[in-house]
């Protein structure tokens, strides 16, 4: 199966965004990113907070009983906080006097950590509101309290959101725990508090835990003959049933090879394959075959695997009691692909960088109602906070993505912002489902931070040479081949299976995407100020490729090797590892990238992906992850769901387009 960087359309309730969710975190000030905007000051001289209700968040508002316990952190902001932003635009956007003078993590610490003044002060106001501090660290005091404790030192009402939600497998109570207006601080607190996170991880009394059952696919009716897969896009070419206006078709892929893609994307024969560089994985997982499996893997395809040392895995304390057990059911469950799709595509594109795993608890895994829940945001965001605290690698990836508050925003954004300054980029999967249901946040978090690179799909052809003949925008519709083989069970194109995430966040716009992105795009035709766009960049996503890892295919405990790489899951480590070879050409880490990536519009650094003809789109006949199996679908190529829609130049599908032959060496030092 292909993983939809696990971006699940989430029964968990939201509420329209308010006016009091001004997104203080990641704000622009004239079109450049600016440090969190000044919180306004109530009547009571308090200052007001980010809102910690995720957006959309909706449903019967109901009291929750005073005593209830509530596990929060308070985030601090750290010294010079105004210009905290502007520093990390400074070293990231080439042609400046402050480009790529990264910083030390110490050296940021000292520059614009939380003084032990300011930690201090935010310490003593807690205990004296009768909060029990139950862990501090260099980014927030964690503390524990009632509702009634909560409400009265933060000037909040902590309530319950209850939804009735009603789907094919039921109907179910969706209780989300959240606050009933604003949140605040005393003002002589309000340059010292970022955010306050965690009320939406309370469990909520009576929230029922039951999930709908997955809609299931219907049987697959037997195709008049099976369609053989091609090893090179158009090696084999099957008769079809009458289809705008063709009888024959290119069949499926098999799964390209690491070969064909380090040829297609120009790193076979290049001087530049991330030496030098280290690459993050962020997962909630680790399976103890990862390194043997890729080894393995690689050596089958005639490349070389992970030399030692180069391979690594960091986890936290709490890691072995939580995620640990979880290497301990290899051998009696199928392996997860994740690891092995962000691992081996990340090797694959920078075959001597280096790689880390750095592994997120999973304690707080399948929250109630939703497979990814905020308590596992929270996780991630320890996870990621020990890259930049400790600069464990140059360039991030990661697969997955949430809904989010503006409270979470202006946590992970602290974070981000500190990756910048230290030469540290990320990037995030646009997700796979093509646009998000309407929801309030716009598009999934955190690829749609400013402050992140968003990776979307494009469908590369690799030709019979192993170079790229064509890259058609990721959107695939399925129709089956009816029994008999005269036509289609479903009217062309047949149902949108799959696509590259993408649309307009609730961020307000980049000063980097101003110059490139359509004021129509950024503003939905006028009618708002201008927003984030993503993505930024893409990489083949639809057309699948090669993997290798234990229980591939759902054997268990069984090696073997998959088509299970693609989707925006293989896109983002792909880029990450393109940009680690792009450091080796320059001689110094790119940082946050988007600055860099946005000059590059335009040039022949980057492909433009162009749209597909509605009436001719290109097609392939036979089976693929998306039809389940099933070899008799004709899968039409290249046009997501509107109100996505690819255009030449930028657009919210592939963005500023994919990476071509020259990209690596079209950073500034190369």
């Amino acid at each position: 199966m292909r993983r939809p960087a696990l971006l699940t359309a989430s029964l968990r309730p939201r509420r329209a965004k308010s006016a009091a969710v001004a997104l203080t975190a990641a704000g622009l000030a004239l079109g450049v990113l600016a440090a969190p905007a000044a919180a306004s000051k109530t009547a009571a001289s308090r200052t007001a907070l980010p809102s910690p209700t995720l957006y959309g968040t909706k449903g019967k508002v109901e009291p929750l009983g005073a005593g209830q316990q509530l596990h929060l952190r308070v985030y601090l902001t750290g010294q010079h906080a105004a210009g905290l932003a502007a520093a990390a635009l400074a070293v990231s956007t080439p042609h400046t006097a402050g480009y790529a003078r990264f910083l030390t993590p110490a050296q940021y610490r000292q520059r614009f950590g939380p003084t032990p003044a300011q930690t201090a002060a935010v310490t003593s106001w807690l205990k004296a509101q009768h909060l029990t501090v139950t862990a501090m660290t260099a980014h927030y005091v964690a503390v524990r309290a009632t509702v009634a404790q909560a409400d009265h030192a933060f000037g909040t009402r902590v309530s319950q959101y209850v939804q009735t939600v009603t789907t094919k497998g039921g109907t179910y109570t969706i209780r989300l725990v959240a606050v009933a207006g604003g949140l605040s601080v005393p003002a002589s607190l309000g340059g010292d508090v970022a955010a306050v996170t965690g009320f939406d991880q309370t469990a909520a009394p009576g929230s029922s835990t039951a999930r709908p059952a997955a809609a299931a696919r219907a049987p697959e009716r037997a195709a008049p003959a099976a369609y053989r897969c091609s090893h090179y896009w158009g090696q084999h070419t099957e008769k079809i049933p009458a289809a705008y206006g063709k009888t024959s078709a290119p069949t499926q892929l098999c799964g390209y090879t690491p070969a064909q893609l380090r040829r297609a994307y120009g790193i076979t024969g290049s001087r530049y394959t991330g030496r030098g560089a280290t690459i993050a994985v962020v997962l909630n997982e680790a399976w103890p075959s990862m390194r043997s499996d890729a080894n393995r893997f690689f050596t089958a395809n005639g490349l070389a695997g992970f030399a030692s040392g180069q391979f690594t895995e960091s986890f936290d304390s709490g890691w072995a009691s939580s995620c640990g057990v979880q290497q301990k059911r290899e051998h009696g469950n199928p392996g997860d692909p994740e690891e092995a799709i962000d691992v081996e595509s990340a090797h694959i594109a920078a075959p001597a960088a280096k790689i880390v795993l750095v592994g997120a608890d999973c304690a707080n895994q399948n929250a109630p109602y939703e497979t990814i829940g905020p308590r596992e945001l929270q996780d991630m965001l320890d996870a990621t906070t020990r890259i930049v605290d400790h600069h464990l690698a140059d360039v991030t990836t990661s697969s997955w993505g949430y809904g989010f508050s503006a409270a979470d925003a202006a946590a992970w954004n602290l974070v981000f912002e500190q990756g910048a300054l230290e030469g540290i980029g990320f990037d995030y999967s646009a997700g796979d489902g093509g646009p998000l249901p309407v929801r309030s946040e716009g598009v999934q978090f955190p690829a749609g931070d400013p402050w992140v690179t968003a990776v979307g799909g494009t469908s590369l052809a690799i030709g019979s040479k192993g170079t790229a003949v064509a890259d058609y925008p990721w959107g695939d519709h399925v129709a089956q081949v009816n029994p008999g083989g005269t036509g289609y069970t479903t009217p062309l194109p047949g149902p949108f299976e799959g696509g590259s995430g993408g649309g307009v966040s609730v961020f307000p716009e980049p000063g980097y995407q101003k110059p490139v992105v359509p004021t129509a795009l950024a503003t939905h035709n006028g009618a708002s100020s201008p927003h984030r766009v993503i993505p930024d960049v893409s990489a083949d996503a639809g057309i699948q490729w090669l993997v290798g890892f234990t229980g591939a295919g759902g054997h268990q405990g069984t090696y073997a090797q998959d088509n299970e790489g693609g989707g925006t899951s293989g896109s983002s480590p792909l880029i990450a590892g393109l940009e680690a070879d792009a450091m080796q050409a320059a001689g110094h880490p790119l940082g946050f990238a988007n600055p860099a990536l946005y000059l590059l519009a335009k040039t022949p650094a980057l492909t433009d992906i162009r749209p597909v003809s509605r009436t001719h789109p290109p097609v392939l006949i036979g089976g693929s992850v998306e039809t389940g199996g099933g070899s008799n679908y004709l899968t039409s190529l290249g046009r997501d769901l509107l109100p996505l829609r690819t255009t030449p130049g930028y657009d919210d599908v592939t963005g500023l387009g994919a990476p071509s032959l020259s990209f690596v060496t079209a950073f500034p030092g190369a």
